[in-house]
C-alpha cells in the first residue's frame, strides 16, 4: 500500500489482496516478458474488483490491456452471463493479455478488441456499468468525453495513474502525459454528472460514480 510501512503492507497484502496461481503466473509472464513495468499492484486489483462487483457491473470496459493482470481482476468481478470488453493498441500486448485470460479461466466473459484506444471508442455502442481508464494519459480528456457517452447512471469510472508519480502537482513538470491527466483531473472534479475521488493506492486510483444524465 503506497505510504505503508513494509512490514504494514506485506501483511495487508497477504490478507486483502492474495494473488491465487493463476494471477501469479500472469504476473510472472508479465515481469519475464519485457513488458512494461506499469501494471497495477495487487492491492489495486482487489480494489477494482470490489468496486465493481458493489455497483453489480455486468458490461465493463478497460483500455489498456497490457498483460491481462488488470482484466483478470475484472473479469472475476463479474457474474454469470458478464462481458469485459478491453481496448490495446499493442498487437504483442494483446498476445499476452490473451494468454492471461485462458490461464485465469475467464477468457469467454472477456472480448480483446485490437486497435488504437481513439478509433475504438467511437464505434461502441450500448451502456457499461464500469469503465477502467489505463492507457497512454496524453488523451484522457477524450477518453472521458467517450467514456460519460458510454457509462449509465450509477456506472463507475475509474482511472490509474492519478498522481503520475507526484509529478500532477509539479508545476515545473509540464510533459503531454502529465498535461493530459491534469486536464482530465481537473474535468473529473468539475463535472457535476459524476462524483469523485482518489484512492491512495500505489499512483492513484480515481474512482468516480455517474450520479446524472
Amino acid at each position: 500500500m503506497t505510504g505503508e510501512p513494509t512490514g504494514l503492507a506485506d501483511y495487508l497484502a497477504a490478507r486483502f489482496a492474495r494473488e491465487d496461481a493463476a494471477l501469479a503466473a500472469v504476473r510472472a509472464r508479465h515481469e519475464t516478458a519485457d513488458l512494461p513495468k506499469i501494471h497495477i499492484s495487487a492491492e489495486e486489483g482487489a480494489i477494482l474488483h470490489l468496486l465493481v462487483r458493489l455497483v453489480g457491473a455486468r458490461r465493463v470496459l478497460e483500455l489498456g490491456s497490457l498483460g491481462g493482470y488488470s482484466g483478470v481482476w475484472l473479469a472475476r468481478a463479474l457474474p454469470p452471463g458478464g462481458k469485459l470488453v478491453t481496448i490495446e493498441g499493442d498487437e504483442r500486448h494483446a498476445v499476452y493479455a490473451r494468454e492471461a485470460f485462458e490461464t485465469a479461466k475467464v477468457a469467454d466473459r472477456v472480448e480483446v478488441i485490437e486497435g488504437a484506444a481513439l478509433d475504438v471508442l467511437p464505434t461502441l455502442t450500448g451502456s457499461f456499468d464500469a469503465i477502467f481508464l489505463d492507457a497512454d494519459k496524453a488523451p484522457l480528456p477524450t477518453y472521458l468525453e467517450q467514456a460519460i457517452r458510454l457509462l449509465r447512471v450509477g456506472g463507475l469510472l475509474l482511472c490509474d495513474n492519478t498522481f503520475m508519480h507526484g509529478k500532477v502537482a509539479d508545476t515545473a513538470v509540464d510533459t503531454e502525459d502529465v498535461r493530459g491527466m491534469r486536464a482530465f483531473n481537473d474535468l473529473v472534479a468539475a463535472d457535476p454528472r459524476l462524483v469523485a475521488t482518489v484512492i491512495p493506492v500505489r499512483d492513484g486510483l480515481l474512482a468516480a460514480l455517474r450520479v446524472a444524465r
